[in-house]
């Protein structure tokens, strides 16, 4: 945060073109009468040159005057005036002078530059400022308590919206711009709230990730700089918007580095505040870093989750057929189960798998056996609603459909369905192979897809069944289709199977 000076407290600026002087000739009661009409402790004492020559407080003149009962009639404002004064300048910063009035016992610093004094500072103003100050900054964080509400959602887009269109509004801007860096050379991720974009062409991006580069908050002249790099109106206009630029750090999995995280560098820059609510500086520039710490945070999380999702819907879905993996299948058949025995309601579980897949991989190659596997998960979607269950690719062709809701003989039909229509399903035409020691060949166009399947139907014991007795009996069932001749649906109770 940028250090408070003595220039930040309101009330010596607005009091510094009235400061209340006395000439070093002038008697004390003069003093006494310009203290008591002014209801002020002490007066600035200038010379014949109008040159900055001491103070003379209220305590001068008790210790002077009413205890050696002088007349202050007779006495001059020099023969009790402190000429050896502590003072300060307008950047003095606020803790200096508190800590000279404390050291030196003293209420009262004069400003004074090139021997002139232009101010005074009392201690009762710095209590004021501290007290304005505090409020400020109270304000501030009140008008940002509500941003980790706002920004609950964890979608990353969500929360940059949020961070470019609504945050500008508690700074009283106009425009914003959020930029983050991308890896490597590739030109940032900018995105806009009034903003007239620059021509491609015409943006340095070398300028922009320099930009990026920032540690802390920038406030003032300093900003046109930064604004006119990506807005087209601050570019192109004599004018020097007030604005502010805020430093984000977003932690996560945004580039791919040895560690496997990273941290990017982005900036949230807000330009054309209104001049008339922007408020004490320090107090601005501390609600800045508040909100700083706040976005870094929850885009941080937001990224994180994002990667998280990605991650997960990875590790949950085939990515040949786009079907859910041996995981999802064994997950939900758990979940399934434990409902099933709580409320008996029945569901059905069956094995799919691709007649004479070796002989297809081994015939037509592995690509043509790909698009089998491909077409037969499409079929499945087709044929097995939503609401029936979940499809799962559990490994190589084989394929399991947990139907929900779900009794053995219902689950047959949908499976008798599904299996004519794979039969409608044909190999690609494969053309001659060359084989060594046994000349050319030519493999003639294919038969149909056929399917055998293994179903059974949850059994409420006892003892109940789990997800892997399940998975055995559909198995079991699958063996049985395979050994009756393949293209066919066994299902299998617990005692008998049922063709």
């Amino acid at each position: 945060m940028r250090t408070a000076t003595v220039k930040n407290i309101e009330q010596v600026m607005k009091q510094s073109y009235k400061l209340l002087t006395i000439k070093e000739n002038d008697t004390v009661a003069q003093a006494a009468i310009k203290m008591s009409e002014n209801r002020v402790g002490c007066l600035v004492v200038l010379d014949a040159n109008n040159k900055f020559a001491g103070v003379v407080t209220e305590r001068d003149m008790l210790a002077k005057v009413m205890t050696k009962s002088l007349s202050p009639d007779k006495l001059s404002v020099r023969d009790i005036m402190t000429a050896d004064v502590i003072s300060c300048i307008m950047d003095t910063p606020i803790a200096k002078v508190e800590q000279l009035m404390a050291e030196h016992k003293i209420r009262h610093i004069p400003i004074v530059e090139d021997a002139v004094p232009i101010g005074m500072v009392s201690s009762r103003d710095l209590i004021d400022y501290q007290l304005s100050s505090n409020k400020a900054m109270k304000n501030a964080a009140e008008q940002l308590a509500m941003l980790p509400t706002a920004l609950k959602s964890l979608d990353f887009e969500d929360v940059v919206a949020l961070a470019v269109n609504e945050v500008p509004r508690s700074f009283n801007a106009d425009n914003a711009v959020f930029c983050l860096a991308r890896e490597g050379s590739s030109p940032p991720v900018v995105y806009r709230k009034g903003c007239p974009p620059i021509k491609e062409e015409l943006i340095d991006h070398e300028k922009v990730r320099q930009l990026l580069q920032y540690e802390r908050v920038v406030f003032g002249k300093t900003c046109d700089k930064i604004c006119g790099v990506l807005c087209s109106r601050c570019n192109t206009t004599g004018d020097h918007p007030t604005g502010i630029v805020i430093p984000l750090h977003i932690c996560g999995q945004l580039n791919t580095t040895s560690e496997g995280t990273a941290t990017a560098q982005g900036f949230l820059c807000m330009c054309w505040l209104n001049p008339n609510s922007i408020g004490p500086e320090d107090s601005l520039i501390y609600k800045a870093t508040l909100l700083r710490d706040v976005l870094s945070v929850n885009l941080t999380n937001a990224k994180l989750y994002q990667h998280y999702q990605e991650a997960r819907h990875d590790s949950e879905t085939d990515p040949l057929t786009g079907l859910g993996t041996r995981r999802v299948i064994e997950n939900v058949l758990k979940a399934e189960c434990s409902r099933a025995e709580r409320y008996n309601r029945r569901f059905s579980v069956a094995i799919v798998d691709v007649d004479n897949f070796k002989q297809i991989n081994d015939t037509a190659g592995h690509a043509a056996g790909d698009s089998i596997l491909k077409l037969l998960a499409n079929t499945m979607r087709h044929n097995v609603r939503i609401s029936d269950g979940i499809i799962a690719r559990y490994g190589g062709d084989e394929f399991v459909l947990l139907m929900l809701e779900t009794k053995l003989s219902g689950a047959k039909v949908i499976l008798e369905r599904l299996r004519r229509h794979v039969n409608t399903i044909s190999l690609p035409k494969v053309k001659s192979f060359t084989i060594a020691k046994a000349g050319s060949f030519t493999i003639p166009k294919a038969k149909s897809v056929t399917i055998s399947c293994g179903l059974v139907e949850w059994d409420g014991g006892p003892p109940p069944d789990t997800a892997e007795t399940v998975l055995k009996r559909a198995d079991d069932a699958l063996y049985e289709a395979k050994r009756a001749g393949r293209n066919r649906v066994v299902a299998s109770c617990l005692a008998a199977s049922v063709k």
